[in-house]
């Protein structure tokens, strides 16, 4: 359906980079949507209001909070996709996350209306069981019957359609905010599954036991609106890169021979602009122009097939001087020795008649990233030492495990 639907309404759809064709696939999931809802809404809110049954008219409420979201989702993808401005010179994407975030606070207070009513009728259960010593009595006909479940098995039928659509058009632009829409869809066909559940065990038993699928029903929807409203927010915080992004840049980076080593690896979000900063270790005695040029090839291929804005350091390193070498291969074996995961890079030598000072940066773990742990860490150097011809004197730069990407990564190590 997903295929079909885009060769009838969006021209040049496989150009997904292009920001008006990701436009056209929000708004085509968002106007399906919102034509689907509010038909179903109309048609629940009927049935629910002529049988009493307020399971179907916490479902049609469900249908309309949709409804809305699909116009709010409408307008996010419309202003999400302006060209970047004066007072917004990275765009307007994250607006994207907004709307989401919107989008789960509406889900989650819904959910909270349907658990306050079926707390009430709970209530009501629970006081006609201790009058009459049976439940509420229902006077569900069959004709109601057969019409409700008709409506509430169409209702399934055209969520599930909606899931599929918003999951697909979303996992194709990698928009969170269509996922969401997807997520809501998929628990509506949950809650209007105990629906069903509930009314066929109302007509058999002649009891009313819609308050406990009601019950389910609203935890149903606010569970699924605060794993929305988590997902959204840790992005506008400020979440940790995909482990695709950062492999697929480490592959980009060692496919050109010259690149030594890669560090100092961050990464910040403004919805689908990726900028990027990287440090790059080349050789020291190579050209200087040749090695710029090198980094400005690899930022140019990194944003043509990762679309990401790298801005790389170049860090020279002297890879056949004896003394650089022995010093750093005696640093090595004393950091083996160390009880718990530190890396080194950018090393180098300022050597003196009788003392030399060993410059370097080390990545340790976020516990040990205070003064307190930095001087331990310098002392234990110290003590794991071997005997040199010169005094050692070190000049650490303290990295922090946490906002450098590439340290759980073995190009760093």
């Amino acid at each position: 359906m997903t295929s079909l639907l885009l060769k009838l309404f969006i021209k040049d759809y496989k150009n997904i980079k292009d920001e008006n064709v990701r436009k056209k696939y929000g708004l085509l999931g968002s106007f399906f949507g919102l034509i689907t809802n509010f038909v179903l809404f109309l048609a629940k809110i009927v049935i629910g209001i002529l049988l009493g049954l307020f399971s179907i008219i916490a479902d049609s409420i469900n249908n309309l909070s949709d409804f809305g979201n699909n116009a709010l989702s409408i307008f996010g993808f419309k202003v999400s996709s302006k060209r970047p401005d004066k007072e917004h010179p990275y765009g307007h994407q994250r607006l994207e996350y907004i709307i989401s975030l919107l989008i789960a606070c509406i889900i989650i207070a819904l959910g909270c209306i349907m658990l306050y009513q079926a707390i009430n009728d709970l209530v009501i259960f629970i006081n006609t069981m201790v009058e009459t010593s049976h439940p509420p009595v229902s006077t569900l006909s069959y004709v109601e019957y057969v019409t409700s479940l008709s409506i509430m098995a169409f209702a399934i039928f055209i969520k599930a359609l909606q899931s599929r659509l918003y999951y697909s058009l979303g996992k194709k632009i990698d928009s969170l905010q269509l996922k969401a829409l997807g997520r809501d869809a998929l628990n509506d066909v949950i809650s209007t599954s105990t629906v069903i559940i509930s009314i066929i065990i109302t007509y058999f038993t002649g009891y009313e036991v819609d308050c406990f699928f009601t019950l389910v029903v609203g935890i149903l929807v606010v569970i699924s609106g605060i794993s929305i409203l988590k997902a959204s927010a840790n992005i506008l915080i400020g979440e940790k890169p995909d482990g695709e992004i950062v492999k697929n840049l480490i592959k980009l980076c060692l496919k050109h021979k010259e690149v030594l080593g890669l560090h100092d690896l961050t990464i910040h979000n403004y919805g689908r602009n990726i900028f990027a900063v990287l440090h790059l270790e080349l050789d020291a005695k190579k050209d200087i122009m040749e090695s710029h040029s090198l980094v400005d090839t690899i930022e140019r291929e990194c944003y043509d097939q990762l679309h990401i804005h790298l801005t790389i350091h170049m860090d020279p390193i002297l890879i056949d001087d004896p003394d650089t070498n022995y010093y750093k291969n005696e640093v090595v074996l004393a950091l083996r020795q160390f009880d718990f995961a530190v890396q080194m890079h950018d090393f180098r030598i300022l050597s003196a008649k009788d003392y030399v000072n060993l410059i370097f940066d080390l990545v340790i773990p976020d516990e040990y990233n205070n003064e307190e742990g930095h001087k331990m860490i310098i002392e234990k150097l110290h003590n794991n030492m071997r005997q040199t011809p010169k005094s050692v004197h070190f000049a650490i730069n303290f990295d922090d495990s946490l906002t450098d990407f590439l340290s759980e990564y073995q190009e760093e190590k």
